[in-house]
């Protein structure tokens, strides 16, 4: 019973320090700080983080399957002569629709094809 009692004390006196104004406002500018970590990108694209994090698994999929066709097709030269070029370009297609034009401008102006 004794124990039962100090655990409820104990209980009480945390909440009662969790609670107090300072922690509070702390609690509110870390959650805050939290949120912003997660959605500021996510926000700049125009998504949730739910639909941010979908986009990226998908293409992350689409990035996998097209390493793994180009591994087969290295060695296997005669297997799969265009499907991992076809996902390239479907890859570089959605990516590109995504970049704003004054980003493009700037990867087109800073990064010239080198030919590879």
């Amino acid at each position: 019973m004794v124990l039962l009692e100090t655990l409820k004390t104990r209980a009480q006196e945390m909440r009662v320090w969790l609670f107090q104004d300072a922690h509070k406002q702390r609690a509110r500018a870390m959650k805050h700080q939290v949120e912003r970590a997660f959605n500021a990108h996510p926000e700049t694209t125009g998504e949730t983080y739910l639909q941010h994090l979908w986009f990226t698994v998908r293409m992350g999929g689409r990035f996998v399957y097209a390493s793994m066709v180009l591994t087969l097709h290295g060695i296997f030269p005669f297997l799969c002569t265009r499907t991992a070029s076809s996902q390239i370009e479907k890859i570089y297609t959605i990516m590109r629709s995504r970049i704003p034009q004054d980003r493009r401008d700037e990867i087109n102006h800073t990064h010239p094809d080198d030919g590879m």
